[in-house]
């Protein structure tokens, strides 16, 4: 098996930076290309006003400040990237994005499964997309301090 595309999808948190490094030593180490991706999750309205859409551009704009940011990061380690950012439900935009683009490895960064209280957390992005993915899924714990 051939690992050619790896995706690493990002919500550019300090929680993904582990799995950044991990992307990035995977793509380095099997010359793959390397795919990130962050899915804004959509408001559940049922109907898009003009504030809705404005805000939606406005976050959508400083979300292609720190896509840069992330871009220059892949680069500058020699990696051969491709970004996009798109509106949807975050696991499914992650899944659909993944089986489009013939995927062969997702590297994504967990947040945990407690919340800030210590409860159980149920139904995270990582889980929904390790359990529904089209390809292979690397979990990546974020380190506590």
């Amino acid at each position: 098996m051939k690992i050619e595309r790896i995706l690493y999808p990002t919500d550019f948190s300090t929680k993904t930076e582990n799995a950044r490094e991990h992307a990035i030593y995977m793509a380095q180490s099997l010359n793959s290309s390397l795919y990130l991706l962050h899915a804004i999750e959509p408001l559940d309205y049922e109907e898009m006003d003009e504030e809705i859409i404005d805000f939606y551009k406005g976050l959508e704009n400083q979300l292609e400040v720190k896509m840069e940011a992330e871009i220059k990061i892949l680069q500058d380690a020699g990696l051969k990237t491709q970004a996009e950012i798109i509106i949807g439900s975050r696991w499914k935009v992650i899944n659909n994005y993944a089986k489009e683009n013939d995927i062969d490895l997702i590297i994504m960064g967990s947040h945990g499964v407690r919340s800030e209280s210590g409860e159980l957390s149920v139904g995270t992005t990582s889980h929904k997309v390790m359990f529904s993915s089209p390809c292979p899924v690397l979990i990546v714990r974020h380190e506590a301090d």
